[in-house]
């Protein structure tokens, strides 16, 4: 997976604090581009048109809501990404219901929500009164979201909302048989022993 992961060339890759001790555990070391700790991080992508992303760390085990100091940091963190980007995301291993409590929580939210985690999959939901796209992974990997950005979200309007089909298009793809596989990623699964 680290290899596959490797030749897509994603500008980042989120690996939570879980994922990287059970990759220590096998041998594979973080690569180029992997961020995610226990600490909420945030980054810069892009030149031209910079995008703000923000990767939250794990929940406190037991936690039965996003701690207010968190909630705090979040938003801030979201204040300042969005005064230097075109567009602040929110990376996030919370799960659906901590995800939602997020969304529900009181100050600024972020233009965009990728969550994952326990929970089901959205193709994108809008959120935070229009001005957060929430999108969730679905399970197992055979689907993906692609989100196109068709208008930049105008920060200094307080009317600004998300709308389908005029500024963000959401489109979930089913990895069916229909895609051609690359022939890079095919070589490494056979390697492998995969399907």
């Amino acid at each position: 997976m680290a290899k596959a992961f490797d030749l897509l060339h994603n500008d980042l890759v989120f690996v939570t604090p879980y994922e990287r001790a059970y990759m220590a555990k096998i041998g594979v070391r973080p690569h180029k581009g992997w961020y995610g700790s226990d600490h909420l991080e945030q980054h810069v992508l892009g030149a031209a048109h910079k995008i703000g992303v923000v990767l939250l760390p794990p929940l406190p085990d037991g936690a039965d809501a996003p701690p207010a100091a968190l909630l705090s940091q979040i938003q801030s963190a979201v204040l300042a990404l969005r005064a230097k980007t075109r567009l602040v995301v929110v990376m996030s291993p919370w799960g659906y219901s901590m995800e939602q409590k997020l969304l529900n929580s009181a100050g600024t939210m972020p233009d965009v929500l990728l969550g994952s985690g326990i929970g089901i999959g959205l193709v994108g939901n809008i959120e935070a009164k229009g001005r957060t796209l929430w999108i969730r992974a679905f399970t197992q990997g055979k689907s993906m979201s692609r989100l196109d950005i068709l208008d930049w979200p105008d920060h200094a309007n307080d009317k600004f909302k998300w709308t389908e089909g005029q500024n963000i298009r959401m489109t979930l793809l089913g990895l069916t048989d229909q895609y051609q596989e690359d022939k890079h990623i095919l070589s490494l699964m056979q390697a492998m022993g995969t399907d």
